[in-house]
């Protein structure tokens, strides 16, 4: 099965932020609390940036200390900025996040509404600058708020209209907020809008079609791919017809924040330089891999540093 995308220029639409890790792996040698730059949106956009592909971001942050780190290390990323919004009157957003050790990870957003990233509406210029792109993605962390809920569904229905590849991750953040019936119906609109959708297998593709995998495939529309991210089983792509599935490396993780993140920035990379559908799986699990054996969510490798990860942790 091929995927028929071969895209090079990315527009990225969503939320941005700063991460305060507190990693608890080792109770009785605790570090200080580390910040990084995050955000589900600004860290696929900074994941493909490093590894070649020309990319756009569209958001907003705050005009305070933090936002302009964000910016700032977008910047150095090689990162478009100019559809990047710096507001007066809000904050940046700062996800807190608390690694277990087992490496998993919790989460605390604040400010829990009004963050800056969920302020973001589209000019004629930003509109007229987003359909100046091969490929779109969006997160559904953008769907919880207005007016940046709005913004991002037109934005998808914009470029689904103008023929360009539409990626959606589900990132549904259920543990936080939940999954009411209401919710559903607005993501189940931006599915509807999108030619690949990215999700977690068990935690967000099952409960929100009500499905298990052999039943999966009946929720897809014809042309669109659902690419199921499944832990340390690797990951699946399904369509209507077809099933693919790719292995996940073993390795002992060191953070697991942003890995889904990473597993999307790898996998839209290899599908814009026309790889299949296993290839482009397989690549999202070594840069998924490759950020596990990292801090923080911007542990992301350039192509060259990709290809020797590559070549020493490829099976013989």
């Amino acid at each position: 099965m091929q995927q028929q995308n071969n895209s090079n220029k990315v527009n990225v639409l969503g939320d941005a932020n700063v991460d305060m890790i507190l990693n608890l792996s080792d109770k009785k040698n605790l570090g200080e609390p580390a910040l990084f730059s995050g955000g589900s949106s600004a860290n696929v956009a900074s994941g493909l940036s490093k590894l070649g592909i020309d990319v756009s971001f569209f958001g907003s942050l705050g005009n305070d200390m933090y936002g302009k780190h964000v910016v700032d290390e977008m910047k150095a990323d090689g990162i478009d900025v100019s559809n990047l919004e710096l507001l007066d009157n809000y904050s940046t957003a700062m996800v807190i996040g608390v690694v277990e050790d087992n490496s998993e990870r919790h989460f605390f957003l604040w400010p829990p509404e009004k963050g800056a990233h969920n302020q973001y509406t589209l000019s004629v210029k930003s509109t007229e600058d987003l359909l100046n792109c091969d490929w779109l993605h969006v997160s559904g962390i953008s769907l919880r708020f207005s007016p940046v809920k709005e913004t991002m569904l037109e934005a998808m229905r914009l470029c689904i209209n103008s023929n360009k590849t539409v990626s959606f991750d589900l990132n549904l953040r259920s543990e936080l907020w939940g999954l009411n019936e209401s919710f559903k119906e607005t993501v189940l609109q931006a599915v509807s809008l999108s030619s690949i959708v990215f999700g977690n297998l068990h935690e967000e593709f099952y409960p929100l079609f009500d499905a298990d995998e052999d039943s999966l495939h009946r929720h897809i529309s014809n042309n669109q791919i659902f690419i199921c991210r499944n832990g340390e089983k690797g990951a699946l792509g399904v369509t209507t017809k077809d099933k693919v599935e790719s292995e996940a490396l073993s390795i002992s993780p060191v953070d697991s924040v942003g890995a889904g993140d990473a597993f999307n920035s790898g996998f839209i990379y290899a599908s814009c330089i026309g790889k299949g559908m296993k290839e482009s799986l397989d690549t999202g699990n070594k840069v998924a891999a490759y950020k596990l054996l990292g801090s923080g969510a911007r542990h992301l490798p350039t192509e060259e540093l990709l290809e020797e990860f590559n070549t020493k942790y490829s099976k013989h």
